[in-house]
């Protein structure tokens, strides 16, 4: 099966062509031109080295954000056109499951991105083993100290350690240093960041192919609106 992964949710964007699984090349930019030219080049490359023609991909797989109100769009608009010119199937999916998949050995992931003034992108999924994700915070903006306090209300709910994910960790580290010390939250991983682009396309090809919809029900995820700030508390976590 071959797959495309393209994502230019944030300033630094990525390409990757896998064989199923395996990695056949992968390629990040970024760049003062901006993702709405340096990805069709970088696109444009890998195909060459890999001697892959774009009507002979099986699947697409894209970032639909949060991320970059500009940005989401673009890898979309990308696989959308392709999708209607050379029939191939596209599986869109939120930057934060992206993140938060490159926990496995967690059951309970919580994903959180800076996604600038002052807020964090965040979202909680649960990792059932040899199944999809599933979905337990419906991704939103928040602020930082108020996720952390929903976060801790729903463990004393739950009683259930989660593992933490993403580069609003490093930003925000003091906030969430009690759950940490109290060994009710654990670091999944020590690099935060960039997105893995390859883990995009290895969800991609696990993804059921009757959960492949219409390409143009594909639509960025935003959470909040452009250039407006929105109040803080994106959702609730879910018992």
């Amino acid at each position: 099966m071959k797959i495309l992964a393209m994502d230019t949710s944030f300033p630094r964007g990525g390409v990757a062509l896998l064989d199923g699984e395996r990695l056949v090349l992968q390629s990040p930019f970024e760049g003062a031109e901006g993702h709405v030219s340096l990805l069709p080049r970088t696109l444009d490359r890998l195909l060459a080295e890999a001697g892959w023609e774009l009507k002979r991909l099986d699947r697409i797989g894209v970032t639909l954000g949060p991320g970059s109100f500009s940005g989401v769009r673009i890898a979309l608009g990308v696989a959308k056109g392709i999708s209607l010119a050379c029939g191939v199937p596209v599986a869109g999916f939120s930057t934060l499951e992206v993140v938060a998949g490159a926990a496995p050995e967690s059951e309970w992931v919580a994903a959180i991105l800076d996604a600038r003034r002052g807020e964090v992108y965040a979202a909680l999924y649960e990792h059932v083993h040899g199944q999809a994700s599933q979905l337990r915070m419906a991704p939103g903006v928040w602020d930082p100290a108020e996720w952390v306090a929903e976060l801790a209300r729903w463990q004393a709910r739950s009683g259930e350690p989660v593992g933490l994910t993403g580069d609003g960790l490093g930003v925000y580290r003091s906030l969430f240093q009690p759950l940490l010390a109290a060994g009710r939250c654990h670091l999944v991983e020590s690099a935060f960041w960039p997105l893995d682009v390859v883990r995009l396309g290895r969800m991609t090809a696990g993804r059921p192919a009757d959960s492949l919809g219409p390409v143009a029900a594909l639509e960025p995820l935003y959470v909040r609106r452009a250039d407006a700030k929105e109040p803080s508390g994106g959702g609730s976590i879910a018992s």
